[in-house]
C-alpha cells in the first residue's frame, strides 16, 4: 500500500495541476486575444489613413499620395501590405509587396473582413499574415481595401513567453514540491514518539503508550488512547483468564486426591475405570499449573528477545536440574515477531521436558529459515540424550487430532500437548525425530 506521504504529495500535485493549467491555458489565450485586436487596430488605422490618401488625377485615375504613407509600406517585404482595387483598372498595391501577389478579395461595400494566411515565404522569409479587409466607397466609387501585418515575430515571442511560462511553472512546482515534503517531513518527525513507544511496547520495554502525556499530535491523540484503553483491557483479561485457569487448577488438586482414595475403595473392575478417569483429568490440572508457571505475568503484544529472555530461562533450568547442561546456538540480536508468552511458554516446556527426563547435554538452536516459495520463517530444535519416543508411536503423535497428552509418555506427553497447541495457534509445523546415537530432537518450524 502506498504510504501516506506519497498519497498527500500525490493528491496535492494533482490538484495543484488542475488549477495551474487552467489558468495558465486563460492567460494565454488572452494574451493572444490583446495580440490580435492591438494588431488590428492598427491595421483599421492604416486603413483609414489609406482612404483619406485617395484621390483622383486629371484624367480621372485613382492614386495616392506617397507623402501621407508611412516608411514600412514602402520598404520592400517589411512585413507591412496594403491593396486597393475595384472591379475595373484601380488597382493600388503598397511598394512592400514587390513582386509578390495580394490575395484578390470581393466584398460588398461596408462589410468587412478578418484573417490569417500564410505570407510571404521564400527569401529568408516565413510571414504569418493577419489580414484585415473591407468594402468602401470613395466618391461614389466602390472599392476593396485590404490591409495586411506579419504576425511571425509576434508569434516567436509569444512561444518564448509560453516556454518561459511553462519552464517557471515547473520551476515553481518543483519549489512547492521540496516545501511540501519539507513540511509533510516536520509534520510526520511529530510521529516519532508514538514510533519510539510502540518499538518499546513490542520489545517489552514499557505496558502502554503512555497516552496521558500529550507528547503526541493532537490527531494522533485519541487514536493513541484508544489503544492505550485495550492494551490496559488486553492485559487485564489475559491475566484474569490464567491467573483463573490455574486458580482453578490449584483447586482441583484437593478434591482428585479425595475421588482417587475413593476409588481405591471400589471394586477392581470400577477402580481402573475410575482411576483412568482421574489420572486424564490430573494431566490437565497439571497442564494449566504448569502453563502457569512458566508464563508467570502477561504482557501481550510484547515479542520474544533472545539476548534478553533467553538467558534468564536458562538459568532457571540450571537451577533446577544441575545434571542437565543446556547449549544454545542463537543469534544475540534476534527477535521473534510471535507473542513472547507463548514462545517463551513453548521453549520453556520443551526445555523442562529435555532437562528433567534427559538430562546431559542438551542442544537448542534457534535460526531462521527459508521455504521453496521465498518465504521467511523460524526453526526452534531441541535435541537431548534421553529414552527418546519410539517411531511408531512418534508417527501417530504427529496425525492431525491426536492428542500429546493422551498417551503415557515420560517425559515428553504433557509439555509436548502444550506445544503443540503452541504451534497449531501460529499455523506451524512440529516435528518428532530421533537423535544420533540416541534420544529425540524436536523441531518446530514458525511462519514469519
Amino acid at each position: 500500500m502506498i504510504s501516506l506521504q506519497h498519497q498527500l504529495r500525490r493528491q496535492w500535485m494533482i490538484t495543484l495541476i488542475v488549477i495551474m493549467l487552467p489558468m495558465l491555458w486563460l492567460a494565454d489565450f488572452g494574451v493572444r486575444q490583446l495580440t490580435t485586436h492591438t494588431v488590428l487596430s492598427r491595421l483599421q488605422h492604416d486603413g483609414d489613413s489609406l482612404i483619406a490618401a485617395m484621390s483622383q488625377n486629371a484624367s480621372g485615375q485613382w492614386q495616392l499620395d506617397e507623402s501621407r504613407l508611412g516608411s514600412l509600406y514602402q520598404r520592400v517585404y517589411s512585413g507591412h501590405y496594403f491593396r486597393i482595387r475595384d472591379g475595373q483598372e484601380t488597382d493600388l498595391r503598397s511598394r512592400s509587396l514587390w513582386d509578390k501577389q495580394a490575395p484578390t478579395i470581393e466584398l460588398a461595400t461596408g462589410a468587412d473582413k478578418t484573417w490569417q494566411q500564410q505570407g510571404i515565404h521564400g527569401d529568408q522569409l516565413d510571414e504569418q499574415w493577419l489580414s484585415w479587409a473591407k468594402g468602401i466607397r470613395v466618391q461614389k466609387h466602390d472599392f476593396v481595401l485590404w490591409v495586411a501585418e506579419d504576425i511571425a515575430p509576434l508569434n516567436s515571442q509569444l512561444n518564448y513567453y509560453r516556454l518561459t511560462a511553462v519552464a517557471l511553472l515547473i520551476l515553481a512546482l518543483s519549489m512547492l514540491m521540496l516545501i511540501q515534503r519539507r513540511q509533510l517531513n516536520l509534520a510526520f518527525a511529530r510521529l516519532a514518539p508514538l514510533q519510539k513507544q510502540l518499538r518499546e511496547l513490542r520489545f517489552g520495554e514499557c505496558d502502554d503508550l503512555n497516552a496521558t502525556s500529550g507528547a503526541y499530535p493532537q490527531e494522533v491523540q485519541p487514536l493513541a488512547e484508544e489503544i492505550d484503553r485495550l492494551l490496559k483491557l488486553l492485559q487485564q483479561r489475559v491475566s484474569r483468564s490464567r491467573n483463573a485457569l490455574g486458580n482453578l487448577a490449584h483447586e482441583m488438586k484437593r478434591p482428585l486426591q479425595q475421588l482417587k482414595m475413593l476409588a481405591e475403595k471400589l471394586d477392581p473392575v470400577h477402580q481402573t475405570e475410575q482411576s483412568d478417569a482421574l489420572l486424564r483429568l490430573s494431566r490437565l490440572v497439571e497442564r494449566e499449573l504448569k502453563r502457569a508457571r512458566i508464563v508467570g505475568m502477561s504482557s501481550p503484544g510484547r515479542q520474544l528477545r533472545l539476548a534478553d529472555d533467553l538467558p534468564p530461562l536458562l538459568q532457571i533450568l540450571t537451577k533446577m536440574y544441575p545434571a542437565a547442561h543446556v547449549h544454545a546456538d542463537y543469534k544475540k540480536e534476534a527477535v521473534l515477531p510471535q507473542d513472547h508468552d507463548d514462545l517463551l511458554e513453548l521453549l520453556g516446556n520443551l526445555l523442562d521436558n529435555a532437562c528433567k527426563y534427559a538430562g546431559g547435554d542438551i542442544a537448542l538452536t534457534i535460526h531462521t529459515y527459508q521455504t521453496q516459495d521465498k518465504q521467511w520463517g523460524w526453526l526452534i530444535r531441541v535435541c537431548d540424550l534421553g529414552p527418546g519416543i519410539p517411531q511408531p508411536l512418534r508417527e501417530h503423535l504427529l496425525q492431525r487430532g491426536a492428542r500429546l497428552d493422551e498417551h503415557n509418555i515420560k517425559g515428553n506427553g504433557l509439555g509436548l500437548a502444550i506445544v503443540s497447541d503452541i504451534v497449531e495457534s501460529y499455523a506451524g509445523e512440529l516435528t518428532l525425530s530421533a537423535n544420533v546415537p540416541q534420544g529425540l530432537c524436536i523441531q518446530v518450524r514458525l511462519p514469519q
